[in-house]
């Protein structure tokens, strides 16, 4: 499934508006902007985004109810907002103060 595809589908899950942060990366500024070396963006699979009224817990549940998300990468930051890819196995992270951590940590305080 495309990111835009998934990204419709987590739009018909609730009412609340998403706001798209970031999508697609060209090399240059993924690396200004402090992405991985390997990012998502650049293949055009990733968006960061938020969903406006709720709590990170409650945009990460919504996020992986979507199976193109699902079963790619869900990252939950500390600047309120989500990561979500549809890369090709399951992957989860959070990160909290510029430090990865394991998910709960960040979602369950």
């Amino acid at each position: 499934m495309s990111l835009v595809n998934a990204l419709e589908e987590l739009r018909t899950q609730g009412p609340e508006p998403i706001i798209i942060h970031d999508g697609y990366r060209c090399p240059e500024h993924n690396a200004a902007v402090g992405g991985a070396p390997h990012s998502e963006h650049m293949e055009g699979i990733a968006a960061d985004f938020s969903i406006t009224g709720l709590t990170l817990q409650q945009m990460y549940d919504r996020t992986k109810i979507v199976p193109a998300f699902a079963n790619g990468g869900i990252g939950v930051y500390d600047g309120n907002f989500i990561h979500a890819d549809t890369r090709n196995g399951k992957a989860r992270w959070s990160r909290k103060n510029g430090v990865y951590l394991g998910l709960d940590v960040l979602v369950n305080p």
